[in-house]
């Protein structure tokens, strides 16, 4: 199988040109969402705003969007598989589960000291892990058979010299074709004017060899 695109995809030409794109590293991600803020910042996005209080999420950009390009999915894990609740019991059982800190009632505190003694200790890796959360870093794929790109009538979606696909929003008509056509449910419409928006992997910057702003 052939892992270029198609000739009628490719919009624009440029001698040495080479493919662009990133890899997100899920196991070093801590979640704090400083790629969204820099792909709003460079690509001049309105802000999500949040929410806070009972039963609300850390997670409140929630989806992407035609204004959310990159978005940090948080996942906690309430309910832990089946084999790390075993091993968890069988720590506590054992008497492996830690214990908890030693809290002065009154008086000056030492901070490190405090910290140490709320350390994690003798805690069993599985009794730690119950609480432990998951982040994804979410955005377009560029994909080298995009959907979205064969379904666009006007040709504001082409295909870049760096084989990244780019939505063109003085060409978009805000038919929303392309929406449903994305696998992934990447592409949305904006609420006041109704045309597509995705991530572009930052053109302007490949343009000159820097990274995306996410990276």
């Amino acid at each position: 199988m052939s892992t270029s695109a198609p000739d009628t995809e490719i919009a624009v030409h440029r001698a040495g040109a080479q493919r662009m794109g990133f890899f997100t590293d899920t196991t070093v991600c801590i979640g704090c969402k400083a790629c969204e803020v820099a792909c709003k910042q460079w690509n001049d996005l309105p802000a999500d705003g949040s929410r806070t209080g009972e039963g609300v999420s850390y997670d409140h950009t929630g989806d992407l969007s035609a204004s959310t390009w990159r978005h940090v999915r948080f996942v906690e894990l309430l309910e832990p598989s089946p084999q790390l609740r075993e091993e968890a019991q069988r720590a506590l059982d054992a008497g492996a589960g830690g214990r908890l800190p030693a809290i002065p009632a009154a008086g000056a505190i030492d901070l490190v000291d405090a910290a140490e003694a709320a350390g994690m200790g003798g805690v069993s890796p599985a009794v730690h892990k119950l609480g432990d959360w998951v982040f994804m870093s979410d955005v377009c794929r560029h994909c080298t058979n995009a959907g979205c790109l064969d379904a666009c009538p006007t040709g504001a979606l082409i295909r870049t010299e760096h084989q990244t696909v780019v939505l063109q929003p003085d060409v978009c008509n805000g038919c929303g074709y392309c929406v449903p056509a994305c696998p992934f449910g990447v592409v949305g419409r904006d609420d006041i004017d109704g045309r597509a928006g995705k991530c572009t992997l930052c053109y302007d910057r490949l343009e000159d060899g820097l990274e995306p702003a996410c990276a």
